[in-house]
């Protein structure tokens, strides 16, 4: 009965203490595939992949996704490829100091897997994270703190701003239709003209309709389909940029480290690099 009447909170507003973060890099398998923490445990996976159940969560982590699992909470996996991916225990508590412990308590829930959509972002907070990692003065100690708070904040405003695209979008069954045809093929070359014609709209039609129902245009929903597998190829394989940007419906490996410079702001290369060190 007192869990009936548990106070929520978005997670932007909570205030983290980090307990512990760590790095691994390659690792081929866990120690353990089954754990309970008295803490909340987060992920950021980096490279690779492992199956997870967070609870009644489970699925597939692989480069970009995030993990949380609250207190308490079997935390299963099995890995699947050597993988990346930061850890960090922590405790969490509401504005007034009271301990926040369960996953019913937070509106939004991201327990489970979720993501942040601002991956440059996300990336500059994890090298920040273990920049501070093993420093123990006040400072870093407040500063891995901030970072962590920060990254709840990025997390409650990229699903608030979701939240408000979703307000008045239309549901399209012929745009639908669409978007299953170009999400199935993005890693070829595609001709969003043709597309359009196949549903007898024009290009601007096209687009007008496909951004009233996914809140982004379909050159835009191509391209982002197309940069996260670069970015997992850059990151697993040592394929050069010409053969990448062949599996990934670009032309040439010039065009497309125009591209990902443009979406990224940073080139391939040092994409790559920066993630390999």
């Amino acid at each position: 009965m007192e869990n009936a009447f548990m106070e929520q909170y978005n997670p932007g507003q909570l205030l983290p203490q980090l307990i512990h973060v760590a790095e691994w890099k390659n690792k081929e398998s866990f120690k353990h595939a089954n754990e309970r923490s008295p803490l909340w445990i987060i992920f950021i996976v980096v490279a690779g992949g492992f199956r997870f159940k967070i609870g009644k969560h489970q699925g597939t982590a692989g480069a970009d996704d995030l993990l949380l699992c609250p207190p308490d909470t079997p935390f299963q996996r099995e890995m699947l490829k050597p993988s990346t991916f930061l850890v960090a225990n922590f405790n969490w508590y509401s504005p007034s100091g009271e301990s926040v412990r369960s996953e019913r308590q937070l509106t939004p829930d991201p327990t489970g897997k979720f993501m942040i959509q601002d991956i440059q972002r996300l990336a500059s907070t994890h090298a920040h994270l273990l920049k501070a990692a093993d420093l123990i003065d006040p400072f870093s100690r407040s500063r891995r703190n901030f970072l962590l708070q920060d990254l709840w904040q990025l997390f409650a405003w990229e699903w608030s701003c979701a939240q408000r695209e979703k307000i008045g979008r239309q549901d399209d069954p012929l745009i639908r239709q669409a978007e299953k045809i170009l999400r199935d093929n993005a890693l070829k070359p595609f001709s969003m003209k043709a597309l359009s014609g196949k549903f007898g709209l024009s290009a601007v039609q096209f687009t007008r309709r496909f951004k009233a129902s996914f809140g982004m245009t379909p050159i835009d929903y191509l391209t982002a389909i197309r940069l996260n597998r670069v970015r997992t190829l850059l990151l697993e394989t040592r394929l050069t940029l010409d053969e990448i940007a062949e599996r990934c419906g670009y032309e040439s490996g010039m065009y497309l480290s125009r591209i990902f410079s443009k979406k990224m702001s940073i080139s391939p290369s040092q994409y790559r690099q920066g993630h390999r060190i």
